[in-house]
């Protein structure tokens, strides 16, 4: 992910937590995941192996996950302390994001 892709989702994440359509934590994404609400998992690179593999496995082939770099910044983007993990609850979030990441693998 460049930086103008990251600046780009980062708005995106901005917008949804705006909205409330953002379950921000561990937890809160788990509950989202297992309720089946979540539309895209948003995982920090360094959350613990544990929480990685949790999440991972109930985000199965159904919801997409999108790695950041690190639990600070990601949890600063929605104005709370450090966070492993985001679970976006909004699909047409989700897609616009996914979108973002798509044109420029293709280009």
């Amino acid at each position: 992910m460049d930086e103008q892709q990251k600046a780009r989702l980062a708005g995106y994440l901005g917008i949804a937590q705006r909205a409330g359509k953002i379950a921000a934590g561990d937890t809160p994404a788990k509950e989202a995941l297992q309720h089946k609400k979540a539309s895209l998992l948003v995982l920090a690179e360094d959350a613990s192996p544990q929480v990685k593999e949790e999440l991972l496995a109930l985000a199965g082939d159904r919801v997409p996950v999108l790695s950041w770099p690190d639990k600070a910044d990601l949890g600063r983007l929605v104005g709370k302390s450090r966070r492993g993990a985001l679970a976006l609850l909004d699909s047409g979030l989700a897609k616009a994001m996914l979108k973002v990441l798509d044109a420029t693998i293709k280009s």
